[in-house]
């Protein structure tokens, strides 16, 4: 098994980081990947639109993208881990994603995220994780991810260190639970109703207007206009 920590926290012990890794360090014997979105200092998205029209090589940014697109693709489990600040998920993982529409499901998504299961875990002075939750779901559903398994936590602290007791008993217990369940379903793979009718969907409207050259060219050559499908 191969796990792949995506964080953003600007502070080597903060806490939506800290927790990400403690979760990973559950699952024993697997292998770990990492993307540390503070370090990597990926520069915004130009808008260029080249990974859509053309390819993500073409991404004036790919030499960092294309290595965290692979590890994206190599990893069986994904955990996104970001504080929340203004009620959203931070910038770096806003302007990481930013990076990948291409592999979206209306353009040319790829047939491993299918198999992916992913956690995210988003750490806030208060209770206003909610949003943020919903937001990032919803982006990784458009990557073709459907086992995704969401973890707010209120901690009131910078720092992990720092955090009271009875809050950190409350992470461990609801942490262990999602850990549960991923074991349970790890290599059994589901594709969830919403994202089987957006593929239809965008099947149509790449069939008849194909946003680029490059999608048309991708859906053809996998078969998706006709009977084949990305997942199994």
């Amino acid at each position: 098994m191969t796990i792949l920590i995506i964080h953003s926290s600007p502070r080597s012990n903060g806490c939506s980081s800290t927790i990400a890794r403690n979760i990973a360090k559950k699952f024993e014997g697997a292998s770990l990947l990492e993307i540390n979105l503070h370090k990597e200092n990926l520069p915004d998205c130009a808008g260029c639109l080249n990974c859509v029209k053309k390819s993500i090589e073409a991404c004036p940014h790919s030499k960092q993208t294309l290595l965290m697109r692979d590890k994206m693709l190599k990893a069986d489990l994904i955990i996104v881990a970001t504080p929340v600040y203004i009620l959203h998920m931070s910038g770096q993982l806003k302007t990481f994603i930013d990076h990948f529409p291409s592999i979206f499901l209306m353009h040319r998504p790829e047939k491993a995220m299918f198999s992916k299961q992913l956690i995210i875990v988003t750490t806030a002075a208060g209770p206003v994780c909610k949003e943020t939750l919903k937001e990032i779901s919803g982006i990784f559903t458009q990557f073709g991810i459907s086992r995704i398994y969401k973890l707010g936590f209120a901690v009131a602290s910078p720092t992990y260190n720092s955090i009271k007791k009875e809050k950190l008993l409350k992470i461990e217990k609801q942490s262990n639970k999602v850990i549960k369940k991923v074991k349970r379903n790890i290599f059994k793979p589901k594709v969830s109703l919403k994202i089987r009718f957006n593929f239809f969907i965008y099947k149509m409207v790449q069939k008849k207007f194909p946003a680029s050259e490059a999608d048309g060219k991708h859906w053809q050559q996998n078969n998706w206009f006709k009977t084949g499908r990305p997942w199994k």
